[in-house]
């Protein structure tokens, strides 16, 4: 699921109630906008078939309307338009986003973004331009065949291939954006700067993105990385958990280890799986997982992969097959300064216990992931939005159940879960510390966001988004009573 997330997700928002009905304003948006634009309402057909449809059911928005717009100026009128009549909206790409605050959101506005699906690879300049709505699943194979590889987000962006070049935001060169004023501009280093920083890292708060470029990079390694998957009984966690802890601090930048907490009947119930990525030499990969294999896996599969068949193969694949759309998720995030072992190992127990005790939950997952860090490290916390740089690793549990009336279960469990690793992650502060994308909902903007970075957001959202218009994901103002269902 994760690698799945569209580029530029969900970007938007405002504050209010209905106040016209869903057949007035699909026919005010029908007359408006241009001829390329379409507008669905609810109850059509085409509503499922043509928008975007939530990957995710838990705590989710309602819509009177979903609007497609075709241009820039489109994006523009919707805004003006949701602003004037005091309508709730939400831009969508890919409608992958799981943050609980995105349920705020109800009889709003779909802005669907998925006309803005286009790329552009400058080979020579070693950059691509995408649309509001790429998936990074149908650019993979272009790059690959340029010769090049690339991660991407606005809030932060982590991945695999973050130890070679950083965060996905790192990457980014500009944007080409509808402000929460209702400007269309471009922004980069040298175009309104202020809000260059502000848009890595919490670019959400700001505007509408329509298309953005970023740095893309030659192939490492030829473009193959070494993809190493395993499963384990659960009774080898605190030696798995001990080889990620070994790494801290000097793990080598085009290495990344993950590892999760999961059930499986087939497998004896409550087991682990690893997934260890690297981009270089088949040889130099199995030197680096030699202790992995002296823990003896029931299962394993080693091969060398084109990098651009990560997202679809690692993990024995399961990260493609999470995407299925419709069930529910309830997410929760933490970041971790320091790897401890003890804690996992008592994750291990509680994960298993309820396993045991909710037969619903048993397609959850908890995982820390952990990628090398001194390519991020590198770049200074002052140049951009992102806070959380000296993370080591990222805590993350996917409560996913099918029965709705599981929900407040399912938020007690995760609020457990996190209850865990909050004593030991290593925070500097009294903040629920977490990477922005990988947030709950009920965490808010210092937990988001950090107190050394909110000053300086709180009064640039002054300056781009007066209104408040983009108010329902992870917002820098607004406090959020998220529910527990």
């Amino acid at each position: 699921m994760r690698a799945a997330l569209s580029f530029l997700g969900l970007l938007c928002l405002v504050a209010g109630s209905l106040a016209q009905s869903g057949p007035e304003i699909a026919s005010y948006f029908k007359t408006d906008l241009s001829p390329a634009s379409a507008v669905y309402l609810p109850s059509e057909s085409l509503f499922t078939q043509e928008t975007t449809q939530r990957w995710n059911a838990f705590s989710s928005p309602s819509y009177a309307v979903s609007v497609k717009p075709a241009s820039d100026e489109d994006v523009q009128k919707i805004i003006h338009y949701a602003f004037m009549h005091n309508i709730s909206f939400l831009a969508t790409g890919g409608g992958h986003g799981y943050s609980a605050t995105l349920g705020t959101v109800q009889s709003g506005i779909e802005m669907d973004l998925g006309h803005f699906n286009n790329y552009s690879i400058n080979a020579e300049a070693n950059t691509i331009t995408v649309g509001g709505s790429i998936h990074f699943r149908n650019i993979t194979g272009p790059l690959y065949a340029a010769g090049k590889e690339w991660r991407a987000t606005l809030g932060g962006g982590v991945g695999p291939y973050g130890g070679l070049h950083g965060l996905q935001i790192d990457s980014l060169q500009s944007v080409r954006m509808v402000t929460g004023a209702g400007n269309l501009i471009t922004v980069s280093a040298t175009q309104h700067p202020d809000l260059f920083w502000v848009m890595r890292g919490a670019g959400f708060n700001f505007g509408v993105v329509t298309s953005a470029t970023y740095q893309v990079y030659p192939y490492t390694n030829n473009g193959q990385a070494m993809n190493a998957d395993f499963r384990f009984n659960a009774s080898a966690n605190a030696s798995l958990y001990e080889f990620a802890r070994s790494y801290t601090g000097k793990q080598p930048d085009a290495f990344s280890i993950d590892i999760a907490i999961a059930y499986n009947e087939n497998f004896g119930g409550t087991y682990l799986f690893a997934n260890f990525i690297y981009a270089g030499p088949l040889s130099e990969g199995l030197s680096l997982i030699q202790p992995i294999l002296a823990l003896k896996p029931f299962q394993q599969n080693i091969t060398m992969i084109p990098w651009s068949l990560i997202e679809t193969t690692s993990k024995f694949g399961t990260d493609a097959a999470a995407c299925i759309k419709g069930n529910y998720h309830s997410v929760w995030g933490l970041n971790l300064y320091q790897i401890d072992v003890p804690t996992l190992s008592s994750a291990v127990e509680y994960m298993d216990a309820m396993f045991k005790a909710n037969k619903g939950f048993r397609e959850s997952f908890l995982a820390i992931d952990m990628y090398a860090t001194r390519v991020t490290q590198s770049v200074p916390d002052e140049e951009t939005a992102y806070p959380y740089r000296s993370a080591v690793a990222r805590f993350l549990l996917d409560v996913g159940f099918i029965d709705p009336s599981l929900s407040t279960n399912a938020s007690n469990v995760g609020r457990g879960a996190r209850a865990l690793f909050i004593p030991t992650s290593g925070a500097s502060t009294k903040n629920i510390e977490v990477y922005v994308n990988y947030g709950h909902g009920d965490e808010g903007p210092l937990g988001w966001y950090s107190e050394r970075k909110m000053p300086r957001l709180t009064e640039l959202k002054k300056r781009y988004d007066p209104n408040g218009l983009f108010s329902h994901y992870n917002a820098i103002r607004r406090t959020y009573n998220v529910p527990k269902v």
